[in-house]
């Protein structure tokens, strides 16, 4: 990687953490809607959950909030049992056209 593609950039996560890491410039619009992300989600529980009082509680659950829909997504989006289908589908129609020609 060329050293003008990556650049540090800080992100402010929660109200007492700040983030210094290196991106490429061309993801940086990425990584501060993920950092954008994480906060609102933060937010949502520290309402909907009281008891977590302590910023790293809420971090964490945002964490797994995040977590479980990147998994999520990749279940969706794992094809490898389509086609796995169509395969076995394929073999049964050509099964069937050599009975019947």
């Amino acid at each position: 990687m060329q050293q003008n593609d990556e650049f540090k950039i800080k992100l402010r996560i929660s109200k007492d953490l700040v983030c210094r890491m290196y991106c490429k410039r061309s993801e940086e619009g990425l990584y501060r809607k993920a950092a954008t992300y994480i906060n609102d989600k933060i937010l949502k529980y520290g309402s909907v959950y009281p008891g977590a009082e302590r910023e790293l509680d809420k971090l964490a659950m945002a964490a797994v909030h995040t977590s479980v829909y990147k998994l999520k997504l990749e279940q969706e989006r794992d094809t490898f049992p389509l086609f796995e289908k169509i395969e076995a589908l394929n073999k049964e129609l050509e099964e069937y056209l050599k009975l019947n020609s």
